[in-house]
């Protein structure tokens, strides 16, 4: 049986980054919507099983509700996970490894960078075709709920057909005495004591930053690193940057978009690139906050050491148009006039795509 899980996160979207900048606000309703319109394309795939997150927000069950409703007796079957909740990221990751557990052959992940991350803790080698429903999203994608269920589907039907369109993400291992933490796009040491609001927009009280990528035309952290050396998702490298305090006049001044309608001068001491497997050592000089992919989490104090090294052990994902090029060339989205399955339903044996596995 097909199954594919479907993790959506009811507080991304929502951040101080409302306040501090112009983002605009990610509805739940609208949210929602997405998730049917995944489950829609999940159907249309020939998808049979569905797991579908039940957040703290009800959103999955409103989406599970109201797909049902709309679709009558749809020959997908969407089904509830629930788990004991704690409201925080914690959740996503136990409701990845739970699906993983039930056997889904990739995961949809609604949410920001946060999102991606927490789940990538829980999904082990399942991949996650993540849905950018954030603020600053670098690793998520803009992909269309429809699509991405498409692709998804198509995907969770035939694996080992699609195993080219699956690619393995770098990620930063960052080890803090006895406990080990990640991010997929960014590691950033802030100035301060304290966590507060956990996004960080103030680039004047970053001190240093690590990117798995830097890629022109995003916003958030990463785009500081994009205005002054970029590095693409597959490339085997990753940048480090050390700040200068406000005034400063040594390095450089790098104008980049860290936020909707911020667009600020970041003071950059110096900066090099870092190669996989390669780690980067740093001792606390005094209080100072560690943000994992944009939000901060760990207060260190002075003297506390960490390393960090770049790896290719981040989670797999679905490259959900390569996968649709893929079905197209191998002819699983058509189907022969006079026969009464639908494209996505018919996939399987007739189609040259399968003949190939």
């Amino acid at each position: 049986m097909a199954s594919v899980g479907i993790i959506t996160n009811p507080q991304s979207g929502k951040d101080i980054r409302r306040l501090v900048a112009l983002a605009s606000s990610f509805s739940n309703h609208e949210k929602v919507l997405i998730l049917r319109r995944v489950l829609a394309g999940l159907e249309a795939a020939g998808v049979e099983e569905a797991w579908v997150f039940n957040d703290g927000d009800a959103l999955g069950a409103a989406a599970v509700e109201g797909f049902g409703e709309r679709r009558g007796r749809a020959a997908l079957r969407a089904r509830l996970l629930s788990l004991p909740l704690q409201g925080d990221g914690e959740d996503t990751t136990r409701a990845a490894a739970l699906m993983r557990e039930k056997g889904a052959a990739c995961i949809v992940v609604l949410g920001g960078d946060g999102t991606s991350r927490a789940a990538a803790r829980g999904c082990g080698s399942v991949p996650l075709v993540p849905l950018s429903t954030g603020t600053n999203n670098a690793f998520p994608q803009n992909w269309e709920g429809t699509v991405a269920g498409l692709g998804a589907g198509l995907f969770a039907r035939r694996p080992r057909a699609f195993a080219a369109q699956v690619r393995r993400s770098k990620r930063l291992r960052i080890r803090l005495g006895s406990s080990v933490e990640t991010a997929l796009i960014d590691l950033a040491v802030v100035r301060g004591a304290y966590a507060g609001a956990r996004a960080v927009w103030d680039v004047r009280r970053i001190e240093s930053l690590f990117l798995t990528r830097c890629q022109p035309g995003g916003l958030g952290l990463s785009a500081i690193g994009a205005s002054l050396d970029p590095i693409g998702p597959d490339d085997p490298e990753g940048l480090w940057v050390m700040f200068g305090p406000a005034g400063s006049r040594s390095g450089k001044e790098v104008l980049s978009p860290i936020a909707p309608g911020l667009v600020v001068p970041a003071p950059v001491l110096r900066s090099r690139r870092v190669g996989m497997g390669e780690g980067v050592v740093y001792t606390a000089p005094g209080e100072r906050v560690l943000a994992f992919d944009g939000e901060r989490e760990h207060v260190m104090s002075a003297g506390e050491r960490f390393e960090a090294t770049l790896d290719r052990a981040g989670p797999r994902v679905v490259d959900v148009p390569a996968v649709l090029a893929r079905a197209a060339a191998g002819g699983a989205l058509t189907r022969t006039l006079g026969n009464r399955k639908a494209p996505g339903r018919g996939l399987g044996r007739q189609t040259p795509l399968d003949k190939r596995r």
